[in-house]
């Protein structure tokens, strides 16, 4: 069916690339910065989607107000609205809202309520009317693709898969969390679909557009822009804008299982090598082509005409970690689960006093100021540098200012040093620093035995299985939290001309190995060659080439779809007079 570029590409999610079509009505663009022009029967094959902005229309209930272009980096939160319209398959549902990649790779899965019973054919779980499935995945299974959901609400937890065509009625839940709109974006729309979202109080939309009204208290209905990765004939990777002004049709879909008895020159991606079977392993492949700026991010790029051998899939536990200096944020590392360098836990650093009561747990927190503050509110306290408190809880008491009464939240402390009780002013700075008794160094794994996540470390020994630790030398490393990646298992492989026809290539395994990360790698491979048959052989003796990946904040946020950003402290009081 012909369509323009711009509704095929909003029509798309991460889910269903890649996607080949041909162009059906082209245009010349002379002088185009891009450099873009396209003629009827060109065909493009779709590989990624990268946002831009986003166009929102300003919404009173039915009434538009205006349009505000927000930039992906606007630091304020948005709510979702729940979309109205349910979803009648599975097949529907996975054309349209963006899966995880693994079950611990986002926060907040999407949730959906089934409204008719169901039942799946394979075995007999029943999904009774009501029911809140949260969609974790894909996998694929005999050649059948399926979708892998959790019903939270079960004790224990149900998990189950459903296959492409269950048939129900499934409604999107209302989502309470806030996310910025990068990760809105990025994981949150509705392929097809208006996303429509609220804004968090106290937002500041009228600085992109003075139309926005003062309180606005509507919702906005999202209009992205993407940059579209694509490949042209020829091993051509280019980026075209979603408003280009051409109609294509859809070839076909590239998301297909991969077929080790199809027809010579059929390519396939990683994604669908990872979802073989485990008893298809190993197989050997050809890189075809490759996405030059995701490549970049590999610890080891692929090359196009590289062969490797895939010895298996599996499901690699790293580290997410943020280097802090002098209390701000530096580079953003993914480091081995199995990192050997020696690390000692450091207090985590605070800017205001509202900031050491978010960051309390359920029991107690000790810290220590590192610059002065003078109240000038009784019976608020004031504190010295080097003073050294226990906040025991937040609370809020009344306080007068300029003759009239406040309520002030403070959090009550103890001084360590006087023994005296204090209330300090959840506003008050003082770049404070957690203390607490050390249990002396250890590894990573060690540490977060003990340690609840996020904490702060020093690494204090380098790995030395490495040839060069980053990570030592740092003056502060915040470790995030424990994400899983998908992640194929590969060694490289010498080509057959290369070698001696009395050589068994598929005995003699090389020392070391290394991962792709299936997320990452926007490839297409040749698949030349199964041998199941050497699916145990010298797998004990490969270990894998521990590195340590340095990655953008783009990619550290695609590990979290909840942007946590820290709060200012609250404001001052003022006198009712002058608000």
């Amino acid at each position: 069916m012909e369509q323009t570029w711009d509704s095929y590409i909003n029509s798309l999610n991460q889910n269903s690339l890649p996607r080949q079509v041909e162009v059906t009505d082209g245009n010349y663009f002379s002088g185009s910065l891009d450099n873009l022009s396209f003629s009827k029967g060109d065909i493009i094959t779709v590989v990624d989607l990268k946002p831009v902005h986003v166009r929102a229309e300003v919404k009173d209930g039915e009434r538009v107000l205006g349009v505000v272009n927000i930039p992906l980096e606007y630091k304020g939160n948005f709510q979702l609205i729940a979309d109205p319209v349910s979803f009648e398959t599975v097949a529907d549902l996975v054309g349209s809202v963006r899966l995880p990649q693994s079950p611990t790779t986002h926060r907040s899965p999407p949730r959906f309520q089934n409204l008719v019973p169901i039942s799946v054919a394979d075995g007999p779980t029943k999904l009774g009317s009501g029911e809140t499935l949260s969609l974790i995945g894909l996998e694929e299974r005999q050649g059948r693709r399926l979708l892998r959901c959790e019903a939270p609400r079960k004790d224990p937890p149900l998990r189950l898969l459903l296959p492409m065509d269950c048939r129900g009625h499934f409604q999107e839940c209302q989502d309470e969390q806030l996310y910025s709109m990068d990760a809105i974006v990025r994981w949150k729309l509705l392929a097809g679909r208006k996303r429509r979202v609220r804004v968090e109080a106290g937002h500041r939309l009228r600085l992109l557009n003075p139309l926005v009204p003062e309180h606005f208290n509507g919702h906005l209905v999202l209009h992205p822009y993407f940059s579209v990765v694509a490949h042209l004939p020829g091993a051509i990777q280019v980026s075209i804008p979603s408003d280009l002004d051409i109609h294509i049709t859809e070839i076909a879909s590239l998301d297909c299982k991969p077929r080790l008895d199809c027809k010579p020159f059929t390519l396939t991606t990683l994604r669908q090598i990872c979802s073989m079977e485990t008893n298809r392993f190993p197989v050997r492949i050809k890189v075809m082509s490759v996405v030059l700026s995701e490549n970049k991010a590999l610890a080891k790029p692929l090359k196009c005409g590289q062969r490797l051998t895939i010895l298996r899939a599996e499901d690699v536990k790293k580290f997410v970690a943020t280097e802090i200096s002098q209390g701000r944020k530096g580079r953003r590392f993914l480091i081995p689960y199995t990192y050997q360098g020696l690390v000692l836990r450091r207090g985590r650093y605070f800017y205001a006093v509202s900031d050491v009561a978010a960051a309390m747990p359920q029991g107690q927190l000790c810290f220590r100021s590192s610059r002065g503050y003078t109240s000038c509110l009784e019976p608020l306290a004031s504190f010295a540098a080097n003073e050294s408190f226990l906040a025991l809880k937040k609370s809020v008491m009344s306080a007068e200012i300029h003759g009239e009464l406040h309520r002030v939240e403070v959090l009550k402390c103890l001084n360590i040093a006087t023994k005296a009780h204090v209330k300090l002013p959840l506003f008050a700075e003082g770049d404070f620093r957690e203390l607490f008794d050390d249990a002396g160094p250890g590894t990573l794994q060690e540490l977060c035995q003990v340690t609840k996540l996020p904490c702060h470390i020093r690494v204090v020994s380098p790995d030395l299985s490495l040839a060069r630790d980053p990570l030592y030398g740092t003056e502060e490393l915040r470790i995030e939290n424990i994400v899983v990646e998908q992640c194929l298992i590969a060694k490289d492989e010498v080509s057959p001309e290369d070698v001696d026809a009395s050589v068994d290539i598929y005995r003699d395994w090389p020392e070391t190995t290394f991962e792709i990360p299936v997320d990452k790698s926007s490839c297409e491979v040749l698949v030349t060659e199964e041998r199941s048959w050497t699916a145990d052989v010298g797998k004990e003796r490969c270990t894998s080439l521990q590195s340590i990946q340095e990655i953008t904040e783009e990619e550290s946020l695609a590990f979290s779809n909840c942007l946590v950003t820290p709060r200012p402290p609250p404001p001052l009081p003022k006198p009712r007079s002058l608000t």
